[in-house]
């Protein structure tokens, strides 16, 4: 590794991106370099970010050695097809060139092997490493395998859930086709496929958007494999999708709750929320009167959380648990009203631990728990209400725009200049909007009667 991590940093336009050269022993199967988008237009950022992403790159570099995946059939071919592009020629297998490539062609490949002996030349030009025999089964893992570097920084909850749609979308694919090999998918399984969703819609009450999103992950999987093993059809799920209602735009995501409902549900010491587990109740305190993402809270680690400061705050930034969703998501948000005995007491026991890096499973929960007794006001809201509602509590408020985006981790849409709000500028405003009131015993609980 450099000295300087610097050295791996280069800028494209704006943002920095990560670069490396692929180590000798590697390179005829990944190619010259490695380059991975690391997000930001921010220097600093950018050294983070590149500090994580070059060992997990080195990790898995490691991991092709020691399994010997490099040598494995379908790294063959990529060896042979990348080689063959760097020699100038399109790779084609030799049964394509026996058959269909036009004399010339196979003639000017041979005059160019005269006085070659370099096997690996040889194959490569002549199309002789055969392709993989990847079937729909195995269509899922080959796909994991060529798109490692978009999950670069993420952790393994973050992956689980980046690939879900995709595996499910493979599973109700084979449904249909059955366990075919993917070189030999037409535009025919493609329609028979949509056509099984339509009824799927018709006789399920499902909606286009389920069945679109399908259609896009599986269009998706097969570029990725048509780009790595140079599949002659066109992609047979082109242009294959149902019509969405509206111009496509779909639904607002969930529904806002009133601020008294928060208060009264999830926050007053006989609220319905006061029968759920002490961490999934600290939790939402802190939501509620921050504004946060569930994942941004569930993911927070116990030196994230600094309440001996003058002004009490939590740091939202990607650590080892989970990857932030943007660059304008790394944050600090100081605690007020119930977030901030709450945060205390999530400290003295340990900080988050049944949920730590598990929103997915604390959403869950806390939905199923709020939903079994009767708790929301209509179907459409959910946990994510408390968002909405923040945000609703600030425009009551008239808070600044910039204020109100470094707040909820939005994007200021203005030039960036200086540091943006001071903490002390957020607190006043996030006290003016507070749930419940300080409390002098700060390890105590929530306090029982709301200000205002």
């Amino acid at each position: 590794m450099a000295n300087d991590i610097g050295a791996y940093i280069v800028q494209r336009g704006r943002r920095f991106t990560f670069r490396r050269r692929v180590p000798v022993d590697l390179a005829d199967v990944l190619g010259g370099y490695v380059k991975i988008s690391l997000k930001t237009d921010s220097m600093e950022a950018a050294r983070q970010a590149a500090v994580r992403v070059n060992a997990e790159v080195v990790a898995y570099w490691d991991s092709l050695r020691a399994t010997g995946k490099a040598e494995a059939v379908k790294d063959r071919y990529a060896k042979a097809r990348d080689l063959a592009a760097r020699l100038g020629w399109a790779y084609r297998p030799i049964d394509e060139l026996i058959e269909d490539a036009p004399a010339l062609d196979v003639v000017e490949r041979l005059e160019a092997l005269a006085d070659v002996s370099d096997l690996r030349v040889t194959t490569a030009v002549l199309g002789a490493a055969a392709k993989p025999d990847l079937t729909v089964s195995s269509w899922m893992d080959e796909y994991v395998s060529l798109t490692h570097d978009r999950r670069v920084g993420k952790s393994e909850n973050q992956a689980r859930k980046n690939l879900q749609p995709y595996a499910r979308s493979v599973r109700n694919f084979m449904k249909v086709a059955g366990d075919k090999r993917v070189a030999d998918m037409d535009r025919n399984d493609a329609l028979l496929f949509r056509a099984w969703w339509s009824n799927r819609i018709t006789a399920e009450g499902l909606t286009a958007k389920s069945a679109n999103k399908e259609m896009n992950c599986l269009r998706a999987m097969y570029r990725a494999v048509n780009d790595a093993h140079q599949y002659t059809r066109d992609n047979p799920f082109r242009d294959v999708s149902f019509a969405m209602k509206g111009g496509g735009k779909g639904k607002k995501r969930g529904a806002t709750v009133p601020a008294q409902w928060v208060y009264d549900t999830m926050l007053a010491p006989s609220g319905v929320m006061a029968g759920m587990n002490d961490e999934a109740r600290l939790i939402v305190a802190i939501l509620a009167e921050t504004g946060a993402r569930p994942g941004e809270i569930c993911g927070l680690l116990p030196d994230e959380f600094i309440l001996d400061h003058a002004i009490p705050h939590i740091h939202i930034q990607h650590n080892s648990i989970r990857e932030i969703k943007n660059i304008w998501s790394d944050r600090k948000l100081p605690l007020v009203g119930a977030a901030l005995p709450a945060a205390h007491a999530l400290i003295k026991a340990g900080g988050v631990i049944r949920y730590l890096g598990k929103n997915d499973v604390f959403s869950t929960a806390v939905n199923k728990f709020l939903n079994d007794h009767h708790a929301f006001e209509n179907r459409q809201q959910s946990l994510y209400s408390l968002r909405h509602c923040f945000e609703d509590r600030m425009t009551m408020l008239e808070v600044p725009d910039k204020v109100a985006a470094s707040m909820m981790g939005h994007k200021f849409h203005r030039e960036k200049y200086g540091s943006g709000p001071s903490l002390k500028q957020k607190r006043d405003w996030l006290m003016k909007m507070a749930l419940m009131p300080f409390s002098s015993d700060r390890s105590s609980g929530f306090p029982i009667d709301r200000v205002g």
